[in-house]
């Protein structure tokens, strides 16, 4: 593929990430339908045309596979994927996706996503609840076990239900998809559910309101919630990354008053702040005439996300965010999208539940003027 069209293309995921990002947030059922359908189609198409240019190669050789993103099947796998190619998609197959193929699409997630690395991100299949810590309530005790002491244990868990929310994935499947095998279509079905989740999971984590979906980072968790939905934050203004100004605003409140070391902290910025104001303030030029990026006088983690707005920054201990998705391992058919032709489409669900641990974990600044120099009077 030539170099305009590998621009071409990345173009064309780029727009097709954004469209569904849009239609994420516009509370819109049917337009984030077919958002998600059109963008499960170009990963469709792109995997058919790899694999007929994959037609010669020997793909029984693992080392070729791997290459191609391809992994052996086990045999409930291939059992699976054999019994969807032979009644034509999905439709009344009735057993369920196999729990090593969810396995995989988690792995692939947190491989491939540097903000799922960085937070305590739970597979949580099969599992509705979630036992979290609450703040600075002491959880273990010196002493004897009384009513009073065993109550202030009690208080200092909770339970968060990981059965709350859902994200569905829409999945077209063409005749020629099918064609491909078992191989292929694993592919397919790992990716589409990859990278659907990636971007619903990555904007919850972000900004999701609370409403229907996770709480994120940005949320006050003591704000006023109006109908479901949790205020924003009110932004600090951080006009420089000077060791002062990144111990005494960033570092310090995140020790809780002096309660914990803080080894590590994580920065969540849009690309283009990152691109406009971070990478100048953290870039030098050494003394051999070679440049260094990602300079900072505390020990920090820069990760760029589309769902943090212009204008803001984030940081916090990536920690401290909790993020709990299962899967229903069922794919269905779908009624709810019908505008592409010749193919039948498909939806799956997962169940998902995320929050910062406490109202503290996570700081909003207001980055607008950082680097800007201040006027001589």
């Amino acid at each position: 593929m030539g170099i305009e069209n590998l621009d071409r293309k990345a173009k064309n995921e780029a727009e097709m990430k954004e469209n569904l990002l849009k239609a994420l947030n516009s509370g819109d059922e049917k337009e984030l339908a077919e958002a998600l359908t059109k963008f499960a189609n170009s990963i469709q198409e792109n995997i058919i045309a790899e694999a007929k240019k994959a037609v010669n190669e020997d793909l029984t050789d693992q080392q070729a596979m791997a290459a191609r993103g391809l992994k052996p099947l086990t045999k409930e796998e291939m059992a699976y994927y054999n019994e969807v190619i032979q009644g034509q998609g999905f439709d009344g197959v009735e057993k369920l996706v196999p729990s090593t193929v969810i396995d995989r699409v988690f792995e692939d997630l947190v491989r491939d996503h540097e903000l799922l690395q960085n937070i305590e991100f739970v597979n949580t299949t099969g599992i509705t609840e979630w036992i979290l810590k609450k703040g600075d309530i002491p959880t273990a005790w010196w002493g004897k076990l009384t009513a009073e002491i065993r109550e202030i244990l009690d208080e200092g868990f909770e339970k968060v239900s990981t059965e709350l929310f859902k994200l569905s994935a829409f999945i077209p499947v063409a005749k020629a998809m099918l064609d491909l095998g078992p191989v292929w279509l694993d592919k397919y079905v790992r990716t589409v559910l990859a990278e659907a989740m990636a971007i619903g999971l990555e904007d919850a984590i972000i900004r999701g309101t609370g409403k229907e979906q996770p709480i994120g980072m940005m949320k006050d968790l003591a704000g006023a919630v109006v109908d479901g939905v949790y205020p924003d934050k009110t932004a600090t203004a951080l006009t420089d990354l000077s060791p002062k100004s990144l111990g005494q605003q960033v570092m310090a409140p995140l020790t809780k008053n002096g309660k914990r070391k803080v080894n590590q902290v994580l920065f969540v910025v849009n690309p283009l702040d990152y691109w406009e104001k971070i990478f100048p303030e953290t870039t030098i030029l050494t003394q051999n005439g070679t440049y260094v990026y990602g300079v900072l006088p505390i020990p920090a983690t820069i990760i760029q996300s589309v769902s943090v707005p212009q204008g803001r920054l984030i940081a916090g201990l990536g920690k401290d965010y909790f993020l709990g998705v299962g899967s229903s391992r069922k794919i269905e058919y779908s009624d709810e999208v019908r505008f592409i032709e010749d193919e039948r489409v498909y939806v799956t669900k997962q169940y998902a539940n995320g929050r910062p641990k406490d109202n503290d974990s996570f700081l909003v600044f207001d980055i607008t003027n950082l680097g800007v120099e201040t006027p001589t009077p």
